[in-house]
């Protein structure tokens, strides 16, 4: 069981970076170099230039304007930056040699426009941004770009075939209530051309329709639509990804360039997926923050006479399994009346612990978990207890099955009608290992049993479990007004039995 600490934000940002085979100044004699960025008044401005070596890989970012010591060598540079008082940008790229005291410049007054379209036109309602990027054309790390509005982008052209340039263009709904999101890009190589006026086809997107409810999480929260290019062209991730806020719930629809996408949201707490390929003319919808958060991930595995407790997220996102949820709690490990392993968490530090065990036998692994929130938040507090045997002298994943419950026509406030009857389908989850050396034993479900409370776990009511085209689901009477919470006991053919339980797990109003 892992506990992943939430990242602080979603944002890129630009940072020194030495990587791996870079040399020393000395070793080829040190020089200087200053980069002089001028705006399109020619009035000096500030600007980050990234500064790449080609031949020892020392890679950088240095303040233009300046002398900054270097070692002598050849270099690519790229470089974005403002006009002084207004938003026109500028972007550029070329090579430079240093050798002793080295001067070169970007001058924006020798950018072209870079107008990009869509076509059709989404039509008004949009605010229409038009971004560009300068890359090292061998996927070095030089790379920089800038957004700005429609007609006031620049880029420095250049007829060198070591870089190239990616553009696109963004249609963002003035309303912050709905509405739909449009992105498409390009990339042109063998260069960076005199400018860019291109009109790009709605036909090469798709359609990622969201909705993103409340409870679990509430406010406003960050959305993240991270693009990841098929052949590996990191040129093209600045002018393709999407972020922006929204408060919840709500739904919007994202039309991006088909492809590879990562989605994320970030409220109080930090939710996210993997990449997913999406095709172009296709539709996908997402619920995001659908009820219930619970315990999710992978289950534990031995190995060599040690228990890894695997990365279970005690509030895991149904939609968006991985992330850091924020929260405190314990963990437990026993085995024949003696406890082997005993640990209090919190949302500063991870739970990464591998006991030795003592031998084969059968053990208990229990973990609590709890989200401080806002009032009216639900999942807040979950459980989880594993009892299974294991066998320190194999490398093998325990057995067990985690239930994900997912109550079905929820609102996007996940409340329930008063007085009605919620199907619950409880989702048998037993997510392997990815590690080959790692054996998943086979397994299949012996019985169910589940329970659900409305008076936060003072009583439980006994539920049946029917299993029905292939799912398990219970039925629950919900009351005149409240929360619901859900406990499922799901025992393998072996002997093993899981029991999950989420406090809150969805309101009745």
């Amino acid at each position: 069981m892992r506990r992943t600490t939430a990242a602080a934000s979603a944002v890129t940002v630009l940072v020194p970076l030495l990587l791996a085979g870079a040399s020393t100044a000395s070793a080829a004699g040190n020089g200087s170099l200053t980069v002089t960025t001028l705006d399109r008044s020619g009035k000096p401005v500030y600007a980050q230039v990234a500064v790449y070596n080609t031949r020892t890989n020392d890679f950088r970012y240095i303040d233009s304007n300046k002398a900054t010591s270097l070692p002598n060598g050849s270099y690519e540079l790229v470089t974005s930056f403002r006009d002084a008082g207004d938003e026109r940008a500028t972007v550029g790229g070329h090579n430079v040699t240093v050798s002793g005291a080295t001067k070169t410049t970007f001058d924006a007054r020798q950018g072209r426009p870079v107008n990009v379209s869509l076509s059709p036109n989404p039509g008004s309602g949009y605010d229409h941004t038009v971004s560009a990027y300068v890359c090292a054309a061998d996927n070095g790390p030089a790379n920089m770009g800038m957004s700005a509005e429609a007609g006031e982008l620049y880029v420095i052209p250049s007829s060198s075939k070591a870089y190239e340039l990616s553009y696109g263009t963004t249609y963002q709904p003035t309303s912050e209530t709905g509405g739909s999101f449009w992105v498409a890009s390009a990339t042109h190589r063998g260069g960076v051309p005199s400018g860019v006026s291109a009109t790009l086809k709605q036909s090469g997107l798709t359609a990622l329709k969201v909705s993103a409810r409340s409870g679990p999480d509430s406010g406003q929260a960050d959305f993240s639509f991270d693009y990841s290019s098929a052949s590996g062209d990191a040129c093209s991730w600045g002018p393709t990804s999407l972020q922006f806020q929204r408060d919840l719930p709500n739904s919007f629809t994202a039309h991006l360039p088909a492809g590879q996408w990562a989605v994320s949201q970030q409220g109080n707490d930090f939710i996210f997926d993997g990449f997913h390929s999406y095709a172009a003319g296709q539709t996908t919808s997402l619920t995001l923050g659908h009820a219930v958060w619970g315990p999710g991930g992978r289950l534990p595995n031995t190995w060599y006479h040690q228990l890894y407790f695997g990365n279970i997220n005690p509030f895991s996102d149904p939609t968006l399994p991985a992330g850091g949820t924020l929260a405190s709690g314990t963990v437990k490990l026993t085995h024949a009346g003696k406890t082997l392993y005993s640990h209090t968490y919190s949302p500063s530090n991870e739970i990464d612990a591998h006991p030795v065990i003592p031998g084969a036998g059968w053990y208990t692994l229990t973990q609590t978990g709890h989200r401080s929130l806002p009032s009216g938040s639900l999942s807040t507090t979950s459980s989880l207890t594993l009892h299974f045997y294991a066998d320190p002298d194999k490398n093998e994943q325990i057995r067990d099955y985690i239930t994900r419950f997912w109550p079905n026509a929820l609102d996007s406030r996940n409340q329930a009608a008063p007085g009605s009857t919620t199907t619950v389908v409880l989702g048998m989850q037993r997510t392997g290992t990815d590690d080959s050396t790692i054996q998943q034993l086979s397994d299949s479900v012996k019985s169910v049993q589940a329970w659900y409370t409305t008076d936060n776990g003072t009583t439980w009511h006994a539920t049946a479990a029917k299993l029905s085209g292939g799912k398990w689901t219970i039925a629950v009477h919900n009351p005149a007004s409240g929360r619901v919470g859900l406990r499922s006991t799901v025992t393998d053919t072996h002997g093993d039995s899981a029991t999950t339980t989420v406090y809150n797990a969805y309101a009745v109003s």
